[in-house]
């Protein structure tokens, strides 16, 4: 089976098609900075897909985190190979939907402990705008599942390349 790895906004690279899935997990889709270019994200999606193929993607519930408009996740511990790991987030608002995701880690070594420290750009996108967006780009049967229905922990959009 054949894996691909590409910039969503455009899959020119890519150079077969017809695939029968295309899957953009955790949380992938929220780094695209604007509906337009979601948008162009969903309409390249779409012309990779056979009709009948699915399209999966995680994305965090920003349904419920705009309201919550959290600023810190975490800690949570780790073991790895023996070794603990420490990891939290701060989520610094720029505004109602744009924040910079900040991940620091802090792990055991040999020689002591050390901290890593990531940053990236997001924005909060909402359940209703991908739904929207995937349908106008010919997706049908788009569906929600929730981490108590799947056991994944972000929800899940789940749509069928119309044809």
């Amino acid at each position: 089976m054949p894996f691909y790895v590409a910039e969503v906004r455009n899959l020119d690279d890519v150079a077969v098609g017809n695939f029968d899935a295309v899957i953009c997990m955790d949380n992938a889709l929220p780094h695209l900075s604007s509906e337009a270019d979601l948008a162009q994200a969903a309409g390249q999606i779409r012309a990779k897909l056979r009709t009948g193929g699915t399209f999966v993607a995680s994305i965090r519930d920003y349904d419920e985190l705009l309201r919550e408009r959290p600023a810190v996740q975490g800690p949570v511990f780790y073991s790895d190979a023996g070794k603990r790991r420490i990891a939290f987030q701060v989520w610094d608002w720029q505004d109602e939907r744009r924040y910079t995701f900040h991940l620091y880690i802090t792990r055991e070594t040999s020689t002591g402990w050390a901290n890593i420290h990531g940053a990236s750009a997001y924005r909060a996108v909402l359940r209703g705008e991908i739904t929207e967006i995937l349908a106008a780009r010919g997706f049908t049967n788009i569906r929600w599942q929730f981490p108590d229905e799947s056991g994944f922990y972000q929800p899940l959009v789940i749509a069928t390349a119309g044809g």
